[in-house]
């Protein structure tokens, strides 16, 4: 018996790749875009989605040390191991691009 080879489409690896990326980044799909190019088996990925983040004011955001380019590397990197899990396949590069700032209010009653 010979080892088989499961082909995911384009189109399927585009959408995982945009759940993926909005779940690390803290938005919603729907505001996430992504493109995945496919080179000899490995695929690079280019997502583009605005990224959730504290407001300035509270103490936990960009001035207290969680930068936007923090953020972004962080999430990048989620996204290539939990594609490379998911997928099986190697990802060799995951450039993530901010759209803009969706800023998570924490309210206290």
């Amino acid at each position: 018996m010979t080892a088989g080879r499961d082909r995911i489409a384009p189109r399927a690896l585009e959408r995982l790749a945009r759940a993926v990326a909005a779940e690390a980044l803290g938005v919603r799909i729907a505001d996430t875009a992504a493109r995945v190019v496919d080179s000899a088996g490995a695929i690079a990925v280019r997502i583009q989605s605005p990224v959730a983040m504290p407001p300035l004011r509270d103490g936990t955001g960009i001035g207290a040390g969680t930068g936007l380019t923090v953020r972004l590397a962080d999430a990048a990197a989620d996204t290539r191991a939990r594609l490379a899990e998911l997928t099986g396949l190697e990802v060799t590069r995951v450039d993530v691009r901010a759209t803009g700032a969706v800023i998570t209010e924490r309210r206290v009653r």
